[in-house]
């Protein structure tokens, strides 16, 4: 046991204790501020290193699932491209894919044609847009490479919403012939995180890897279109995979810890970023109280340090009473920052408390020295009694309690308790540290784990771990559900699994086992039957794990994703050969050499031909005569170019009557064990064609001068406008109206003007440009327009052209009459932004021009 004893010192020692006080009190000052200090900053570093430590598992965790997704958004696209490049109907295949992903979460499958423009989309009819000018487009154009392309978050022309597009290029015999595009809501990635961001300001963002946003949880629509500043580390060039850093976000200013994995097959960072403020503001509390009290603690010392050096060299008479003095305040006990107690084990009561311990408590030192210890701890009597046993006969050092201070709260303790002999009596000398603030962060630690361990329970996806002796370490439910199994059947791995083929595996060869020995599994295809009997496909892939603690012996992660849906999708393509047999339509198939190998009974009824009368024979046995060799050598390139014909064209029946048709002949390219293939489709359109030319003609022009009527001139207008938005051009348009035409038709009759009008109808044609467009409103007021314009004066010109040509005599029959016209003119965008505003600024401008003297024309 320790014993305290009070030495006795020399008078002749006083001068040199009196500075020895000094130094060793600064001394100690120092060493407990730089203790305490130290003690924070540990605590402190402790602090940031659970949070780095929650942030790279869950990094890890969202980028497994992240990988996983984005894999099965890849499978699905290049399942539609397939069936589009092939010249299949892809609707049925567009809605089986929306069903396998959760609602909302497929926002559009698209096609873009070459030219740029959108050829097919998934969300109904569509006005022609123009999406050439999109990276997704853009990134496939003149490079042979077929990766997945992912672009930045766009708000579509077509479907009106914020999407992520996920592009492959369609190429037909080798050439760029469009991009497949499947536009995925960035909320589908975001709703997989919001538990991971719940309960602070935590934030999950996906980038690319020139630091754009793709998603970020929360705030994901205030995310779309911005990007990160160049200075964070996993941009740069020779960044590694993963890791994590320290910053305050560019976002929202907020200081958080993050971490980054980049997926290793896309081109897409996964960041986690955990709020760092809420788990150190109580440590930075803590440690403001601890200095507020250590600097009074300190300044009492110094001070009382002070005192005691200048009494030791005033009053050599006092020596007896100041070395006593002296001793008591240079003690551990008194000066020792940490609460310290003395207490008499017979009834528990307090002997004697050091000033620590009346700052921490609360407590005057009367009040406090008149305590039991139970008042403290809340024990009762009997249990306090058995503590102090222990402590007394040194079965045990070390207590926890929570001790009630003098305002009502209570802290989390720490007791070192032991045996002290003070005035020849054994008593307990107790040193208490508050650990409150470290058990809250254990708290807040153990929390944090359960989020981990819970994210890894719900995802989605099946996930299991393997020891390296081949057992199951680990699995969430996803895993149970997707295996058909319960926990004793996946400890026991009683499922059965197949290959593609059928063919039942071997416990031995199962992805587990082969990953457990350390082979790489990566997105293989098995068949898993269930209990039921019920058979699923599943996609496989396996990482090496490398972790400590509770799961050291860990050996890989796999993780599984249910492709039943997928599988099944293709299954039903199958059902689309029967549809050849019953189509309406005639179907030809020829090989590589054009030779026909299969043709459709419709073929038979359109044509005349039966099935082995063509088999072997070339298409040519169908030609009319009436196409020229240049006709089929451009349809021939079209199909080397684009991997696709359509168009009309003559054919003759076997009983040599002619027939237009409608053909689209798509190739179909070559596949392993079989070469390319051309498959046309046609249909007799002979009497609808003609039918169709008659009511087009009597729509679109008018029946006296063959001239574009109002309809046909408003379309081509907003179509010169639509262009000359793209091109960055101008369009004009010009009113023209005739001068003195009632008085030539009152003179010399109706057909006589009809006759003028169709006479001035020629004139302005013959002064206008191929490109251009004249049209006959009604009576005498004609429009012309002018597109494509880069040119600033030459409307003005084409204007005094018109104007000069029409006030040319005219022959009717035998009379020479002389007309003139007024003509103005507008211009896009100046003038207007729609053909009705063009229109109306051109017949203003005109009116204008009749008022200056009629036979000019004017601006508007």
């Amino acid at each position: 046991m320790l014993k305290l004893r009070m030495p006795r010192l020399r008078t002749r020692r006083l001068p040199m204790l009196a500075w020895l006080t000094l130094v060793l009190s600064c001394s100690a000052v120092g060493i407990y501020w730089w203790r305490v200090d130290a003690f924070y900053e540990h605590l402190n570093t402790e602090a940031l290193a659970q949070i780095n430590l929650r942030a790279v598992e869950l990094a890890d965790a969202v980028a497994a699932h992240t990988e996983t997704t984005i894999r099965s958004v890849d499978l699905a696209l290049r399942h539609v491209r397939d069936e589009y490049a092939a010249g299949r109907d892809i609707d049925a295949v567009v809605r089986t894919i929306r069903e396998s992903f959760p609602a909302d979460a497929i926002v559009q499958v698209a096609v873009i044609a070459p030219d740029g423009y959108l050829k097919k989309t998934s969300i109904g009819t569509f006005e022609r847009t123009y999406l050439g000018d999109r990276e997704h487009f853009r990134a496939h154009l003149d490079t042979p490479d077929d990766s997945l392309f992912i672009s930045h978050p766009v708000l579509g022309r077509t479907s009106g919403v914020w999407t992520i597009q996920f592009t492959r290029p369609i190429r037909h015999n080798g050439e760029f012939a469009g991009v497949i595009v499947l536009s995925v809501a960035p909320q589908y990635f975001a709703d997989s995180h919001q538990q991971i961001e719940q309960g602070g300001r935590n934030v999950v963002s996906l980038f690319r890897t020139d630091g754009s946003y793709l998603v970020r949880t929360p705030r994901l629509l205030d995310a779309m279109g911005k990007r990160l500043p160049a200075d964070r580390p996993f941009l740069r060039a020779d960044a590694p995979s993963q890791g994590s850093f320290r910053a305050a976000a560019a976002f929202d200013t907020i200081s958080r810890t993050y971490a980054w994995r980049r997926l290793s097959g896309y081109p897409v960072v996964i960041n986690v970023g955990l709020e760092e403020n809420v788990q150190l503001a109580r440590v930075s509390a803590d440690r403001e109280r601890a200095y507020f009290r250590t600097a009074v603690g300190s300044a009492v010392v110094l001070l009382l340090a002070g005192v005691v050096s200048q009494l030791l060299r005033r009053a050599a008479s006092q020596q007896e009473a100041l070395v006593a003095s002296e001793q008591r305040h240079r003690s551990f006990f008194e000066k020792n920052v940490s609460v310290k107690l003395v207490i008499d084990p017979e009834d528990g009561c307090i002997v004697d408390a050091n000033p620590a311990a009346l700052r921490y408590y609360g407590y005057p030192r009367e009040t406090l020295l008149g305590l039991r210890m139970s008042d403290l701890n809340g024990l009762s009597p009997e249990q306090d009694r058995l503590e102090m046993h222990k402590a007394l006969h040194e079965e045990r050092m070390f207590f926890t309690f929570r001790h009630r201070l003098a305002n009502g709260d209570t802290r989390d303790v720490e007791v070192y308790s032991g045996p002290v002999e003070v005035d020849g009596r054994t008593m307990l000398y107790s040193i208490v540290h508050d650990v409150t603030a470290r058990r809250e962060l254990e708290l807040r630690l153990a929390a944090s784990e359960d989020l981990h361990r819970n994210l890894f329970l719900t995802v989605a996806d099946g996930i299991t771990v393997m020891d390296r002796d081949g057992s199951v370490a680990a699995w969430n439910e996803a895993a149970l559900s997707i295996l058909g199994v319960d926990i004793d059947g996946m400890r026991a791995r009683s499922y059965l699994m197949y290959q593609v083929d059928g063919t039942q595996l071997a416990l031995s060869d199962y992805p587990s086992s082969r990953a457990a020995r350390g082979e790489f599994v990566d997105h293989q295809l098995y068949g898993v039957q269930h209990l039921d009997g019920r058979r699923v496909w599943i996609s496989v892939s396996s990482r090496p794990l490398r972790v400590g603690g509770a799961m050291e012996g860990a050996a890989a992660v796999l993780s599984l994703s249910d492709i039943t849906k997928l599988v099944e999708a293709e299954e039903s393509l199958r059902v689309a050969e029967s549809v050849f047999e019953v189509a309406s339509e005639g179907i030809i198939v020829t090989d590589a050499e054009n030779r026909i190998i299969a043709v459709n009974p419709a073929f038979s009824v359109l044509t005349g031909y039966e099935h082995d009368e063509v088999v072997g024979r070339r298409p040519s046995v169908l030609a009319s005569g009436i196409h020229d060799a240049g006709f089929y050598n451009s349809m021939w390139q079209r199909l080397d170019q684009d991997g696709r014909w359509e168009g009309e064209i003559s054919n003759r029946r076997k009983d040599g009557r002619l027939y237009i048709s409608w053909l689209r002949i798509n190739v179909v390219p070559e596949r392993l064990g079989r070469g390319r293939r051309y498959v046309g489709l046609f249909s007799d359109i002979t009497d609808r064609k003609r039918e169709a030319d008659a009511v087009w003609r009597q729509a679109n022009f008018d029946a006296l001068t063959g001239l574009a009527n109002r309809k046909l001139l408003e379309d081509r207008l907003q179509q010169a406008i639509a262009r000359a938005h793209r091109n960055h051009t101008s369009v004009a348009v010009l009113f023209i109206d005739l001068d003195r035409f009632k008085p030539i038709n009152d003179k010399y009759g109706h057909a006589a003007g009809d006759e003028l009008l169709r006479q001035v109808a020629r004139r302005l044609e013959n002064c206008l440009r191929d490109e251009d467009t004249v049209a006959r409103l009604g009576g005498d007021e004609f429009i012309a327009v002018l597109p494509d314009l880069q040119i600033a004066d030459f409307p003005n010109r084409v204007a005094e052209k018109i104007v000069s040509v029409l006030s040319e005599p005219h022959r009717l029959g035998a009379h020479i009459v002389d007309v003139s016209c007024s003509v103005g003119v507008s211009l896009f965008p100046a003038d207007g932004d729609n053909p009705g505003k063009l229109i109306a600024a051109a017949d203003a401008a005109m009116y204008g021009a009749k008022q200056a003297g009629r036979g000019t024309w004017q601006r508007v």
